[in-house]
């Protein structure tokens, strides 16, 4: 069993979506693996303000995605049950919990929240109570300022829902909620979303290694520039003890950016090998698992499809997903019969096993996970060469096919071409994508965490000395 370094085993991220994919998937996967193999609990933690912990609760049971090892707490959850430290409430502060008229939100039929909001529909309060309707922590963001201005100030209750201790904005919450959870032990905070890492940046504990994860790609459509929603943390990397990506090619174009302080690292997802995969049982049709969003352009297969039937006939695709773009993309497809929408199914990966191909039409993305399991299954990938991933898993012509992104032309090509391939040539290429991903086997994934998270700890021992000449001439310089 490979050994991860000595320390408790934190993930955080903003919440949980119901129909979660991608980098919830990921994180969750990741996790799995830490406890399961590599005999680490994870603790799972989220801060979404608006979570139904119920309905994420039964739908993470549902599908099975939650190990022993591996437990899931939301702040907001967490705030009911407990007391937190922080400093006296003032009347300053604005304290001044909603009213029964308040708009009310619900989980399993329990009221957990009252909420108010502004004209244009922003969010100015969020109170969070108990079962039992007392009030456990008031969350408002307009309180008024001597200057005009407004803050936000968070207030958490007594038992009783009384106030009972103040913070300075939601992130002064976040700090007192993990120096709690982590206790003063060696601990590694793995921070999986953009808008968490955006905090974790500050959060710096002599306990505490940070490690932030990215799960996409931070370059814009164009390649030629930051996407402007990671701006903030990527000018910021060295405040990290380690960055991790998918892909050695984007750890590169990163670094390119970053300059030589961050540590970077390229650590893949895992990949599972389906038992008995049949390459040479014949196949039909192709399959697309995506969100049914812009940013994955599924239009394009739909397209393709529809043009390389003018030589294949008889070609079908499966669409697994949903999203904003269904209705638009059902309106596309015309009601072509031969072009099924099967909705968002837990179980989409099984429809692997059984179509010819994969097409993957995504503008980016930051390792391609749907295109390594498509290959584990013996699924042919037909992908846009996009940055990060499809480069890396696809060895053009030998276990799928790459095309230049947005080429609907060249993709009815390849479609075309693949579907005409003899069973031979077929059965041959499906052996060679299975051999590929399994190169991402656990057991490899995992010795690639031990040894980033070793190195990580070593980078933040180092660190701590220079720390607060650090903090002392930021403040400095800020002042002037």
């Amino acid at each position: 069993m490979t050994v991860l370094p000595p320390g408790r085993q934190f993930a955080l991220t903003w919440g949980i979506p119901h129909d979660f994919g991608g980098l919830t998937a990921a994180m969750l996967q990741r996790s799995r693996m830490f406890d399961r193999r590599g005999g680490a609990p994870v603790h799972v933690l989220t801060c979404d303000d608006r979570e139904d912990s119920a309905d994420i609760a039964d739908e993470l049971a549902r599908r099975r995605a939650l190990s022993d090892g591996v437990r899931l707490t939301n702040l907001w959850d967490w705030v009911r049950d407990n007391d937190l430290d922080g400093r006296r409430v003032r009347e300053a502060d604005g304290f001044a919990p909603l009213s029964s008229s308040a708009a009310e939100e619900r989980t399993a039929g329990v009221l957990r929240r009252r909420v108010r909001t502004g004209a244009d529909g922003a969010v100015l309060q969020i109170d969070h109570l108990r079962a039992d309707g007392t009030l456990a922590a008031s969350d408002r963001r307009d309180v008024p300022r001597a200057s005009g201005r407004v803050r936000r100030v968070v207030v958490t209750c007594d038992h009783t829902g009384s106030p009972r201790a103040a913070w300075n904005g939601v992130r002064e919450l976040y700090r007192a909620w993990l120096d709690r959870l982590t206790g003063g032990e060696r601990s590694f905070l793995l921070v999986d979303s953009k808008a968490m890492a955006r905090f974790a940046a500050d959060y710096r504990r002599p306990h505490v290694v940070v490690v932030h994860v990215v799960h996409g790609s931070h370059l814009t459509d164009d390649g030629t520039a930051i996407r402007p929603s990671r701006a903030e943390v990527f000018a910021r990397l060295g405040a990290f003890d380690a960055v991790v990506f998918c892909t050695d090619r984007q750890v590169r174009d990163v670094r390119r950016h970053a300059g030589r302080l961050p540590l970077l690292a390229a650590v893949a997802h895992p990949v599972a090998i389906p038992p008995g995969v049949d390459v040479a049982a014949p196949r039909r049709g192709a399959v697309v698992l995506s969100r049914l969003a812009g940013i994955k352009r599924v239009e394009d297969a739909i397209d393709a499809v529809r043009l390389a039937r003018r030589e294949q006939p008889t070609l079908e695709l499966d669409v697994y997903g949903d999203g904003p773009s269904r209705a638009r993309l059902e309106a596309r497809a015309g009601g072509d019969p031969s072009i099924r929408f099967r909705g968002f199914d837990p179980a989409a990966t099984e429809s692997l096993a059984r179509a010819s191909v994969l097409l993957m039409t995504s503008r980016s993305e930051a390792f391609s996970m749907v295109v390594a399991e498509a290959m584990a299954s013996g699924c042919l990938p037909i992908a846009y060469d996009v940055p990060y991933g499809p480069r890396e898993l696809i060895d053009d012509g030998g276990t799928g096919w790459l095309v230049p992104p947005g080429d609907v032309a060249a993709l009815a090509d390849t479609l075309a071409r693949a579907t005409a391939l003899d069973d031979v040539a077929l059965s041959r290429m499906r052996r060679a994508a299975i051999a590929r991903a399994r190169l991402y086997s656990a057991e490899a994934i995992l010795e690639r965490w031990a040894r980033t998270l070793t190195r990580a700890a070593r980078r933040q021992g180092l660190r701590r000395r220079t720390w607060r000449f650090r903090e002392v001439l930021r403040r400095r310089l800020r002042v002037r």
